[in-house]
């Protein structure tokens, strides 16, 4: 069915909305006019929580005039504006109203969202206000909002500057830019937006700040601002990491303390980039269930966590798996050391032994420690070649000192495979166990 089907029925004679914030009985079917009939609907629902009992009386007001002297109620959708939510966070403001909902009289030739734009005007302004910033009325969350306070402090010809919450490093030029600008979704857009401009970010940089958390808040504007400025000055190519470093600040920030965030903030911007996907992977491997799933989402970017994981570090002893010539069978490598040399070689090695190594990957990308994979392959009468991994070793990279060896669910490994172990030391020069 059409949700905006019944738009050019006329509302009810009587009007029902004081019925329903009454508690009264009413009939749906009988409103003919579904925009209406979908809007009562929301009415009866939202006005059933205890903590909007307060707020019916001074709402009550405003549904009247509503549905008796406009078109907002039978020609927008709820889908298309929330009235009703928006008519709730205007009783929210009743104390700030410069006149009454019942002296209001809309433009009989105006389309709905311009009454609806009238009345939050004749209610609450004494200047004009940009139209796109009527958006501050259909936000979410708590009723007393730092946008819709905006909104206030603009239509009584306030400054910005005296709303709690506004930036003070938020200089004069970007605001003004913002408020003649009229770009962007709500007023924090339009401010970054004009910052963006302000600081000649590039197209790429613009959209990458644009698509990030930044760009939906302004408390923390001082430390955005100069991060903002550090890919401007940076490689244009970088601009795609900057969620990336946005969302670690802000996981580094609760993890460790401002001070730490400071510190990274001014180190060189490819330096701090290394610095951020290094933290990260340490929460990751070492830390994780310290994040919940939200801080994951946000800290690092589905995508920079994908490449983490296919990540790689330089080998200790080469790239090529050692085997011994005495572990040779008709031609065939019956035993073999391989150096495991990233996260997924490593979460695949403990998979298989049943124990943690999966989660060394931070030693060894910090140059700490070097696993290594004891394996035996079993050839076939077909032809066909079978790898099992038999062990683990960690590898002291500095003293090139064997510092554990652990075989299936870190159980002791047998005399064949310790055998071949020492065999593989000596040969490359690593000290084994003592």
């Amino acid at each position: 069915m059409n949700p905006h089907h019944g738009r050019g029925y006329a509302r009810p004679q009587d009007p029902v909305m004081p019925v329903i914030l009454r508690g009264g009985a009413w009939t749906a079917r009988h409103i003919r006019n579904n925009c209406l009939r979908q809007h009562c609907h929301v009415l009866a629902t939202t006005f059933r929580k205890k903590d909007l009992a307060s707020s019916k009386a001074v709402c009550a007001r405003i549904f009247i005039v509503l549905e008796t002297r406009s078109r907002i109620l039978t020609h927008i959708h709820p889908n298309e504006l929330a009235v009703v939510a928006g008519v709730v966070r205007l009783g929210a403001y009743e104390s700030q109203w410069l006149r009454q909902p019942e002296d209001w009289t809309p433009e009989p030739d105006a389309d709905a969202c311009a009454q609806w734009a009238g009345l939050l005007r004749h209610l609450l302004a004494r200047y004009p206000v940009p139209s796109f910033l009527d958006t501050a009325w259909e936000m979410a969350g708590a009723l007393v909002h730092f946008e819709r306070d905006c909104w206030c402090a603009l239509a009584y010809g306030r400054s910005l500057r005296e709303v709690s919450g506004f930036p003070p490093s938020l200089s004069n030029r970007v605001l003004h830019a913002a408020l003649m600008g009229g770009q962007g979704s709500s007023l924090v857009k339009a401010l970054w937006m004009a910052q963006l401009r302000c600081l000649n970010a590039p197209p790429l940089l613009e959209k990458a700040v644009l698509s990030s958390r930044v760009s939906n808040e302004l408390s923390d504007h001082a430390l955005w601002v100069r991060l903002v400025a550090k890919f401007v000055a940076g490689d244009e190519s970088l601009a795609a990491q900057f969620a990336l470093v946005a969302d670690t600040l802000v996981a580094m920030r609760a993890h460790r303390n401002s001070a730490q965030v400071e510190r990274v903030l001014g180190l060189p911007l490819a330096v701090l980039i290394r610095h951020c996907i290094r933290f990260v992977a340490h929460l990751l491997q070492a830390n994780g269930h310290l994040l919940t799933d939200a801080e994951v989402m946000a800290a690092a970017a589905k995508n920079e966590l994908r490449s983490l994981a296919t990540t790689h570090w330089p080998p200790l002893l080469g790239s090529e798996p050692y085997a011994c010539n005495n572990s040779r069978a008709q031609g065939h490598v019956s035993w073999s050391v391989e150096e495991l040399c990233s996260f997924a070689a490593l979460k695949k090695e403990g998979l298989a032994l049943g124990h943690c190594v999966g989660r060394y990957g931070y030693r060894c990308r910090q140059g700490t420690s070097a696993i290594f994979s004891v394996r035996h392959h079993r050839s076939s009468d077909e032809g066909t070649t079978e790898t099992t991994s038999c062990a683990t070793i960690e590898v002291r990279r500095r003293t090139l000192k064997i510092v554990q060896i652990k075989a299936f669910k870190n159980r002791p490994a047998n005399n064949k495979i310790m055998t071949f172990i020492h065999e593989w030391s000596l040969a490359k020069g690593v000290e084994g166990v003592k």
